[in-house]
């Protein structure tokens, strides 16, 4: 398995000349990637997920033997991007798939033309505005040839038109391709390409037939493993969410029925400490009471005491006329 990440910032403006073709870009850019792929030599898969945003245009134009050509490309975007791309061969032919999601907002614009002993090739596209969608190709390879299609969706706020098409005759093999696309808030566009080598053109038919057979069976087979998996998968989600609120709500119990109990603790210290005082109150009143009494007490003897002193006192005194004589 491979990992890899990057970030780069882009300015650059530049032109370029020779004496059958000039051009001129710009780039203005900030992108950032990572991605990961497995894979051998009959088969591997990648995944890539990047980001860019900024602005960036290019022209090119001139003479490419006995071919004339145009390109420009303009955009304006922020857009971000999660690419899978997966590969199967074998003896004779072989199969290629990509698909991209994709969240975009900003404005393109780009045009192809090439003529000339070659064939002639035409594509332009235009698009403003925000959307989201994805889109897929496929690639079935053969020794005759090969046959790409590919088909996409979008949905946003955005309005845009493109298409093209292409017939050429190289070395052999003829290419026949036509795209097309119309987007006013719901975006789809379809491509397809045919290319034939005109030296072999049987041999590996019946090869190409069981092939997309199989490879139909696979992708059934692989969407009913994912269709069950994604089920399993929830019911696993649906008892891990019902176990954590369960916990969650006997925890909330446990604790109200801790924080009860420790202010049931609390009211009857407080009572008891309450019980206490009044009682400590109570005897000390009932020992001032008492002091109170036995004072009043020993005061009523002491003046008793002193009554009877008095009483005494007088009549042994020489002014009691008892004692007169």
């Amino acid at each position: 398995m491979k990992k890899h990440a990057n970030f780069k910032h882009n300015q650059t403006a530049e032109t370029h000349s020779d004496e059958t073709s000039g051009g001129a870009s710009i780039d203005n850019t900030t992108t950032a990637s990572a991605g990961v792929s497995t894979g051998d030599e009959n088969a591997s898969i990648g995944i890539e997920a990047s980001a860019k945003t900024g602005t960036e245009a290019s022209v090119d134009g001139g003479l490419d033997g006995n071919n004339v050509y145009v390109d420009a490309n303009y955009s304006d975007t922020t857009e971000v991007h999660v690419t899978v791309e997966g590969q199967a061969n074998a003896e004779g032919f072989g199969v290629n798939g990509t698909v991209d999601a994709y969240a975009k907002t900003g404005n393109e614009a780009s045009l192809e033309v090439r003529a000339g002993d070659e064939g002639v090739v035409a594509n332009g596209e235009l698009s403003a505005g925000s959307s989201v969608g994805v889109d897929g190709e496929g690639t079935l390879d053969l020794r005759e040839g090969s046959v790409t299609a590919g088909a996409g969706v979008s949905v946003g706020e955005q309005v845009g038109v493109g298409g093209g098409g292409e017939a050429t005759f190289v070395d052999g093999v003829a290419t026949v391709g036509v795209s097309g696309e119309v987007a006013v808030l719901l975006g789809v566009d379809v491509d397809l390409s045919v290319s034939v080598d005109t030296n072999q053109i049987a041999e590996d038919a019946r090869l190409a037939a069981e092939q997309s057979e199989r490879a139909a069976a696979e992708a059934q087979e692989l969407a009913e493993s994912t269709r069950k998996e994604t089920e399993r998968l929830a019911g696993i989600a649906q008892e891990e969410t019902e176990r954590k609120a369960r916990e969650a709500q006997e925890e909330f119990d446990r604790q109200s029925k801790a924080a009860k109990e420790e202010s049931d603790r609390l009211a009857r210290i407080a009572q008891e400490e309450l019980d206490r005082q009044a009682r400590a109150a109570q005897d000390e009143l009932n020992r001032q009471a008492r002091a109170a009494q036995d004072e009043l007490d020993r005061q009523a003897r002491a003046t008793q005491d002193a009554l009877d002193k008095a009483a005494r006192d007088a009549e042994k005194s020489k002014w009691n006329p008892k004692n007169w004589f």
